[in-house]
C-alpha cells in the first residue's frame, strides 16, 4: 500500500500484529509496510528503533 510507505517516511509504522514480542519494557515488531524493526512508544504509536553509534575512542582499546 502507498500509503503506509509514505507514513514510514514521517517514521510513523505499523506492526506485523502477528510477530508483535515483549521484552520486559517495549513492545517489538518490523513494519508492515517497510520492513524496519519498530517498538511501541509509552502513549501509543509505533516508531522505527534507533541504532546507536559508538564513536568514542577508548584510550584501554590500543
Amino acid at each position: 500500500m502507498i500509503f503506509g510507505r509514505v507514513l514510514c517516511l514521517f517514521n510513523r509504522h505499523r506492526p506485523q500484529r502477528d510477530k508483535i514480542t515483549w521484552d520486559g519494557i517495549n513492545y517489538h515488531s518490523d513494519c508492515a509496510h517497510c520492513g524496519k524493526r519498530i517498538y511501541r512508544r509509552q502513549g501509543g504509536g509505533w516508531r522505527a528503533m534507533r541504532v546507536a553509534l559508538i564513536t568514542a575512542k577508548d584510550p584501554q582499546a590500543q
